[in-house]
């Protein structure tokens, strides 16, 4: 956790120079209504953070080499798609790549997704890949469209990762990979989080920071919900991410209702609806990451308490 940590400030140290140089900038505008311009490199510095934490473990514990390797093409391909923005297609196939390498090179297929109706754990079958290519994508991109505040994707990675920490208990590899990654994002949060001291230190997360959040989630969470020593059903595992599922969810229906493509950039997130409201951006965050927080208590405390899957659901 302290190597994360202290790797992922030095790097954002060094790359926030280096991002004005080449243009790695958020510029305001549009959609955007942040001050200045921005150094985008908070992603590059948490994939670091997160490459030379992992590899003082040892890889038999969670396939850290393919995990790595699939990590590095969603930084590699956001970051550039925050230089230059590539279009949707070379992203989602990018992602595919991603699925393809945490299911057959580190071995976490989502097999089973519980009993969430009460009629016996469903088992995907034959369909397994395609599901874990579905609800990996909706995750990854889930991240990637609830990053509209400072400090909103981070505080948000962060809660979902210190509950599948409190579920898997000390012992478990996945505990130890959760609260390594929670060390890289604090790391980051440094220089997003909303407080008046950082503000010429700030720095965005982009693409290739959210896309890999919302990666790591699925990953970490596949690997303890998942196989014969699964720990938690999959079912209690989606309070641990709730608002940007309910964010994603909530926005596709509402842009299909007027017949537009879920897939149009808007304002109607979550976000963004309380900011029109009138709340400021510290309001904004506080009342999203409170959201989060209580749902992620209830999904840990539920599991503990052996609730059924149902009920949850």
């Amino acid at each position: 956790m302290l190597v994360a940590f202290v790797v992922t400030v030095v790097f954002i140290s060094v790359l926030r120079p280096i991002a004005r140089a080449v243009g790695l900038v958020d510029k305001p505008g549009g959609r955007k209504t942040h001050t200045g311009e921005i150094p985008i490199v908070g992603g590059m510095a948490m994939f670091a953070g997160m490459f030379a934490a992992f590899t003082l473990m040892p890889s038999d514990a969670f396939s850290w080499p393919a995990i790595l390797a699939a990590s590095a093409i969603l930084v590699i391909v956001g970051a550039i798609d925050d230089r230059l923005h590539i279009p949707a297609p070379a992203r989602i196939s990018a992602q595919v790549a991603v699925v393809l390498l945490m299911v057959y090179g580190a071995g976490l297929p989502l097999s089973s997704i519980g009993d969430p109706f009460g009629t016996g754990e469903i088992v995907m079958g034959r369909f397994t890949l395609v599901f874990t290519m579905l609800v990996t994508l909706a995750m990854i991109n889930a991240y990637n469209l609830v990053d509209g505040v400072d400090g909103l994707a981070g505080s948000l990675s962060l809660l979902a990762l210190l509950a599948i920490a409190a579920v898997a208990g000390y012992a478990h590899p996945m505990a130890g990979v959760a609260l390594t990654i929670s060390a890289a994002i604090m790391g980051f949060l440094i220089f997003n989080f909303p407080t008046p001291w950082n503000r010429k230190a700030l720095t965005f997360m982009g693409d290739a920071g959210s896309t890999l959040l919302g990666f790591a989630i699925v990953w970490v969470t596949l690997g303890i919900s998942q196989g014969p020593d699964r720990l938690i059903s999959p079912v209690h595992c989606l309070w641990f991410a709730s608002v940007p599922i309910y964010d994603l969810f909530t926005c596709f229906v509402r842009r299909i209702l007027k017949k537009k493509s879920p897939f149009t950039p808007g304002r109607d997130h979550f976000h963004h609806t309380l900011r029109r409201g009138g709340l400021g951006v510290r309001q904004t965050l506080g009342i999203l990451v409170v959201l989060q927080a209580g749902y992620a208590i209830v999904g840990v405390a539920a599991h503990k308490a052996g609730i059924s899957d149902v009920v949850m659901f």
